[in-house]
């Protein structure tokens, strides 16, 4: 029969991946599934065109309309790696294409003023996107569409 040789650090590993299940939100930290939302919030009542990466899956180009979304879940690789979503996003402002690329998530890297926990709400509008604040519950203006209308990044 085999033996397993016991690990204080193995053990304790192990002790905390039972004991502490998905954490509510606290200081920016969660442990958990999240949720990112996009929704299209353009005040001309266009359709707004998505196209969502990360660097291991392609989400497909949508088309959603106004005042509509869509969401994808995933698990953030904290220990292992960045976890980064970018979107390419574009719509027509009267018969003019605005587009511009946003990262809308990177735990590597400040992507809004707020943390978002369990659910990242991104709202598109014609002036540029708008993040939910889960723990005030309210919306806040964070980034303009890209001044040079190209799918290059917002920060550029």
């Amino acid at each position: 029969m085999c033996r397993i040789k016991r690990s204080p650090v193995f053990a304790a590993l192990l002790a905390v991946a039972i004991l502490i299940p998905p954490c509510k939100p606290a200081r920016g930290f969660y442990l958990g599934q999240r949720n990112l939302h996009i929704v299209n919030w353009l005040e001309c009542g266009e359709k707004l065109m998505a196209r969502c990466w990360s660097k291991d899956n392609s989400l497909g180009t949508r088309i959603v309309e106004n005042k509509e979304g869509f969401k994808w879940k995933f698990y953030e690789n904290i220990f292992f790696g960045q976890t980064k979503f970018e979107c390419d996003l574009e719509f027509n402002d009267k018969g003019h294409p605005r587009r511009g690329r946003f990262v809308v998530y990177d735990n590597k890297k400040e992507a809004r003023r707020r943390n978002c926990y369990q659910n990242c709400m991104w709202g598109v509008g014609v002036y540029g996107l708008y993040a939910f604040d889960e723990k005030d519950k309210k919306w806040d203006y964070e980034i303009p569409w890209p001044s040079k209308n190209r799918f290059e990044s917002a920060a550029e």
